[in-house]
């Protein structure tokens, strides 16, 4: 079971630590005068908050100085803040293929791909930035997120152990460990990393759907109701939260609410195969630009 994932925490440190161009080629592209001021004005409206303003100006940059590394990452980053997935995907798509050795690149990319739902490009991103760039937290996460979505459960849980090595105070990580924990059968350990997530985050999703996946399978119905019913409060978008509380409805003996959750598990997959779709078109056209 497929499930749209919501890696905003992912998205937002990435836009805070921007990536800098090297002195390069590329980068030598953005020194006339005119470019330059471009990119400072982008960065004071970044700082404004204003983010259309900001893409506005790093566009007309971009066609002074089409292949300025500096220009296209910055271009990038604001698009990814401004959650305009697809020229942020095309961008760095384009970004990869010109400083293939830059990890941050395939990293932004593959947060990117997850965010608009095509979780095997974004796993072969985030591999690829993990080869260039070893142990990093943020990439082994994000790694382990997109893992866990495709039910490649080992491989989450490797790369997930090794990103709480890193960070163990993470609880995305935790909740996300917690997770793949579940989908191996490690119901134990699983229990109780989500338990350790949700005393210091009452309300997160990955932990409250955790315990909800635990509780029916340890037969404990309306435990796993109310951890449901949580984990859709903080996450209305999730397949999963929803197929798992029509199963306890079932069991409860509760049909209406039963079938009110299958029908909005399966509403929940079209819209993100939609999302997906349309995210793929627009990325097309954004490439053929």
């Amino acid at each position: 079971m497929r499930r749209r994932l919501a890696p905003a925490l992912l998205l937002s440190i990435a836009v805070a630590h921007p990536v800098g161009a090297g002195v390069s080629a590329q980068a030598a592209d953005a020194a006339t005068p005119s470019v330059r001021e471009l990119l400072q004005t982008a960065r004071g409206q970044m700082q404004r908050g204003d983010r259309s303003g900001a893409l506005e100006s790093l566009g007309r940059a971009r066609v002074l100085a089409p292949n300025s590394e500096e220009v296209l990452s910055a271009f990038a980053q604001v698009a990814l803040a401004a959650r305009m997935l697809a020229p942020a995907i095309a961008t760095l798509d384009a970004l990869t293929r010109m400083c293939s050795t830059v990890s941050q690149y395939h990293y932004l990319l593959g947060v990117a791909l997850m965010e608009g739902g095509d979780m095997p490009a974004a796993i072969e991103s985030l591999q690829q930035a993990d080869r260039l760039e070893p142990e990093r937290s943020l990439t082994l996460m994000a790694l382990g997120l997109a893992e866990n979505n495709r039910k490649q459960y080992a491989d989450a849980k490797r790369a997930l152990v090794h990103a709480l090595d890193l960070e163990p105070e993470n609880i995305d990580a935790l909740a996300a460990l917690a997770e793949a924990e579940a989908g191996l059968d490690e119901l134990a350990p699983a229990e109780d990393h989500a338990r350790r997530a949700l005393r210091r985050a009452v309300a997160h999703p990955t932990a409250n759907l955790v315990m909800g996946i635990v509780s029916m399978k340890r037969e404990r119905y309306a435990e796993a109701r109310e951890a449901l019913d949580k984990a859709i409060a903080a996450n209305p978008d999730s397949p999963a939260a929803h197929y798992q509380l029509s199963l306890a409805y079932a069991r409860l003996g509760d049909e209406a609410n039963a079938k009110r959750h299958v029908q909005l598990y399966q509403q929940k997959l079209r819209e993100a195969e939609e999302r997906m779709k349309t995210l793929r078109a627009a990325t097309s056209s954004e490439r053929l630009r």
